[in-house]
C-alpha cells in the first residue's frame, strides 16, 4: 500500500504578504516617517512570524521553485532596505558629529601627545 502524501499547503498567502509589507516599508522608508516606518516594521515582522508558522506546519515540501524565487526576492529587498536605513544612520551621525563636535577629554589622555605630533617632532629632530 502506498504512503498518502498530505495535501500541501498554499504558502503563496503568506509570501504575497511578506511582499506588500515590505513595499508599504518601502513607502515609509521614502517618506521618512519614523512612526509609519516602526509601524510598517512591526507589521513585516509579525508577517514573518505568521509565515514562518505556516511554513513549519506545511513541511519542506510546500516551498515550490517558485515560492523560494520569491523569497529570495523579497531578502534581497530587505537586504537594499537594511543598506538604506545604515547610509541614513551614517549620515546623521556624521552631521551630529559635524555639529557636536566632541570636547576635550578631562582625562590623562587628552595631556598626552598625539601621534600625528609625534610623527612630525621626530621628523624635525
Amino acid at each position: 500500500m502506498a504512503a498518502v502524501q498530505p495535501p500541501l499547503l498554499d504558502l503563496t498567502p503568506h509570501i504575497a504578504a511578506i511582499e506588500a509589507q515590505l513595499g508599504v516599508l518601502d513607502e515609509a522608508l521614502v517618506s521618512q516617517d519614523a512612526q509609519a516606518i516602526e509601524s510598517c516594521s512591526q507589521d513585516l515582522h509579525r508577517s514573518l512570524a505568521e509565515a514562518m508558522a505556516a511554513f513549519r506546519h506545511a513541511g519542506p515540501n510546500s516551498l515550490t521553485p517558485q515560492l523560494r524565487h520569491q523569497l529570495l526576492l523579497a531578502q534581497a529587498r530587505v537586504m537594499g532596505q537594511q543598506s538604506t536605513v545604515r547610509r541614513a544612520a551614517h549620515s546623521i551621525e556624521r552631521t551630529l558629529s559635524m555639529l557636536l563636535p566632541q570636547e576635550a577629554s578631562a582625562t590623562y589622555s587628552a595631556l598626552a601627545p598625539k601621534s600625528g605630533q609625534m610623527a612630525v617632532n621626530a621628523y624635525r629632530a
